[in-house]
This record gives structure tokens, C-alpha cells and sequence, in this order.
């Protein structure tokens, strides 16, 4: 399928994190009339993706919109060509969906805007896919219709740091919230900043602990965050990171410390600064289910003085 008709569907994840999550807009930059307007197009644009309405989602096209995919140059045009592409997709891969976030949004005149930013696309069990797009809308009579759409391989990055950066947020000392067991986390940089390294302690009652070391790297060879995790009971696991609209999404596997073998997939999802929630769902222990624990709410307890007082590397020496 052409992607490039598959990065339409983040426009209001893209609103909705990058600019309220990100980085604060100054309270005197108010979103214009027009921008919201387009927000709401978009929302309404994902729902129809959500419900896999191929017929739908092309109403929100000009007659003549273009989908183009750079890498390959394939180009769909027009909507009929874009509904059976849509159709075709939503058939193959019934369970896919789509999350993003913009790096802008301009008004070029009253009735063009220009839309850039990224999105990762979700098909089952295999690796989610990045990629960049920019779009144009029009407006027609009081809609905003997708003029074009132009989707791209996203680039590798130059360093682990520049991988690893988003997830800067979390340098500090944590705390969870939970009246079950006390978990003290700390999370710094490794030198040079290729890695993020987490150290926790949990304890349960009086008598019984467990601390464990957590590496978090970017893998240049399969392109995507890894984690390496290891217990003081013996066990150790690893994973894959990957950004599911304002959530992180870590899939876990792990020997346990009797050779049995774990699976889980663990949903981070950032409040704000100082505030995020742990929840772990699909968990199976030799391939039978565990119940999904309640969400955890975890605050940070220590300052973010590591963010200030490493420096990020000048090159990528050694990042790579």
C-alpha cells in the first residue's frame, strides 16, 4: 500500500501532543479559530480511519488529492484510487492503526495550511513503522480538505543521544504510588550519553526485595529503542520501546529466575513533568495469562540536575 495516504490519520494525536505536551505554547500564542477548525476536521478524520470506513475517509479529500510515497514515488490520485487503497489495506491488516505527532502547523493564506510532523504505524505483532509527511489542506466552503500528502522514511538518527533525547523527561528520582510495595527508581545518563541507565529497589513487606538494573540504547541496526533488564533474583529479560501517541509502549520478554519465561507489554504514559502512570497489560507466564494490573501512579521525588549537568556529546563517537 502507498504509506503515504496513512499519515492523514495522526493529524489529532500530532495536535494534541505536540502542543500540549511538548513544549508549552506562550499563553499569548492562543490557537487561531482556523487552527482549532482544522484540529476538529482531523479528530473527526481519525475516527473514520478508527473505523476503518474507507468511503468515509475519502470525503475528506479534494477530487483530486494526491497521496505520494517518496521513497518509492508511487502516487495515488484522486478519490476513488485513494478509497481502494483504503478498502484494500483496512481488509489486508484489519487491526492497524495509526498514532503521530506535528512539528508544525501554518496558515500559509486564510485558506491553505501546511501540516509537517511524523507517525508510526502499528500492524499486529510486527515492529512499528516510522515515518515524516508533510500536507497541505484547502478549504472548500466552511471544510478543510487534504489537498496532498507526501510521506517519507523517517532518517536515522546522527547519534544514540539524538534517539534517546525525547526521553530525556525522565532523568530524576521517581516514586510509585502504591500501597502493595515501595519501588524507588533513579534514572541518569551513561557517559556520553549513549545509553539511559534505570536502577530500582522494590520493597514488599519487611522481608522480601528485589533491585534491578534497567539499559535503555538505541539500535542502529534495526532502527528502534531496546532495553536490557536484569534482576538480583537472577531473572532478566529485554524489550523494545516505541511512542503510541502520549504513551510509550515497552514489549517485554523474560527468564525468570526458575527458566520459565515471561511476556508483557508495559504502557507508560506521561501526566506531566513530575507525574507518569506504569500499567502492565497482556502478560502470560509460560504462555498462560496473568490479569492486567491496575495503573500505577509514579512522581518524581528528585530533581533533574543529570539533564543539566551532562553534556551531550559533541559527535557520535561511539554512539553508533
Amino acid at each position: 500500500m502507498n504509506r503515504g495516504i496513512l499519515g492523514l490519520a495522526t493529524f489529532l494525536v500530532a495536535c494534541q501532543i505536540a502542543w500540549a505536551q511538548e513544549s508549552p505554547r506562550p499563553a499569548q500564542t492562543t490557537a487561531s479559530p482556523e487552527e482549532q477548525a482544522i484540529r476538529e476536521r482531523l479528530k473527526n478524520y481519525l475516527e473514520a480511519f478508527n473505523r476503518r470506513d474507507a468511503a468515509v475517509l475519502v470525503e475528506f479529500w479534494t477530487a483530486d488529492g494526491v497521496s505520494v510515497a517518496e521513497e518509492t514515488g508511487e502516487r495515488t490520485e484522486g478519490r476513488q484510487k485513494l478509497q481502494d487503497e483504503f478498502a484494500s489495506f483496512f481488509q489486508e491488516s484489519p487491526d492497524a492503526r495509526l498514532v503521530g505527532q506535528a512539528t508544525s502547523l501554518r496558515l500559509i493564506r486564510p485558506d491553505v495550511a501546511v501540516i509537517e510532523g511524523r507517525t508510526t504505524l502499528f500492524v499486529g505483532e510486527a515492529d512499528p513503522v516510522e515515518s515524516a509527511f508533510t500536507a497541505i489542506l484547502v478549504k472548500e466552503g466552511d471544510q478543510w480538505m487534504i489537498s496532498s500528502s507526501h510521506e517519507r522514511d523517517l532518517p536515522a538518527p546522527n547519534t544514540a543521544y539524538d534517539a534517546l533525547k525525547e526521553l530525556e523527561w525522565l532523568i530524576g528520582t521517581w516514586e510509585d504510588q502504591s500501597e502493595e510495595v515501595q519501588i524507588t527508581t533513579s534514572i541518569r545518563w551513561s557517559p556520553n550519553r549513549a545509553f539511559l541507565i534505570r536502577s530500582f529497589s522494590a520493597q514488599y513487606g519487611e522481608d522480601d526485595s528485589l533491585q534491578g538494573t534497567q539499559v535503555i540504547g538505541w539500535d542502529p541496526l534495526k532502527r528502534q529503542i531496546r532495553t536490557w533488564t536484569f534482576h538480583s533474583d537472577g531473572s532478566f529479560g529485554e524489550g523494545t520501546a516505541s511512542r503510541d501517541g502520549d504513551e510509550w509502549m515497552l514489549k517485554l520478554a523474560q527468564v525468570l529466575s526458575d527458566g520459565r519465561v515471561a511476556a508483557a507489554t508495559q504502557i507508560i504514559t506521561r501526566v506531566d513533568n513530575d507525574t507518569l502512570t506504569v500499567q502492565t497489560v497482556g502478560q502470560t507466564v509460560e504462555g498462560e495469562p496473568v490479569p492486567a494490573s491496575d495503573p500505577v501512579t509514579v512522581v518524581r521525588t528528585g530533581g533533574e540536575e543529570a539533564v543539566s549537568s551532562t553534556n551531550a556529546p559533541a559527535d557520535a563517537g561511539g554512539t553508533r
